[in-house]
């Protein structure tokens, strides 16, 4: 819910930025058609830095969500595969990332595909079983 906030305050900001700036160039252009007006020198610093901050707020943003997602990804979790027929369950270790819908490949190379009358359920690291 906050990062919708923040996105849409960004937006507007953004939007009030290149309203504004293209303001000051319509005063501009009109200023240099007066005589005796001195011509603007330049862009705005305070908008040049501004847009660079903005920038690497996005990259950095970008890194982090990228990261988190590649943390989340490469965490292993022990994946529990019941049979809803037998009750019998096995378990196996594999990588969130390495888990679909109904296949998974376990932490030494095998690939276990589910079938239709069995669940999958996920064990974290953190509440697995002692």
């Amino acid at each position: 819910m906050i990062t919708k906030l923040i996105l849409t305050l960004t937006v507007i900001a953004i939007a009030w930025l290149v309203v504004k700036n293209r303001q000051q160039r319509v005063e501009a252009i009109s200023h240099d058609r007066q005589p005796g007006v001195p011509a603007r020198q330049g862009a705005n610093p305070l908008m040049k830095w501004g847009a660079y901050s903005l920038l690497a707020m996005l990259l950095l943003g970008s890194g982090g969500y990228l990261f988190v997602q590649w943390q989340d990804s490469a965490r292993v979790v022990t994946v529990i595969v019941v049979d809803t027929q037998t009750g019998r369950s096995v378990s196996y270790q594999a990588r969130r990332g390495d888990i679909e819908e109904r296949y998974f490949v376990t932490l030494d190379g095998r690939e276990v595909s589910v079938a239709n009358n069995e669940r999958i359920e996920l064990e974290s690291a953190s509440r697995q079983r002692p």
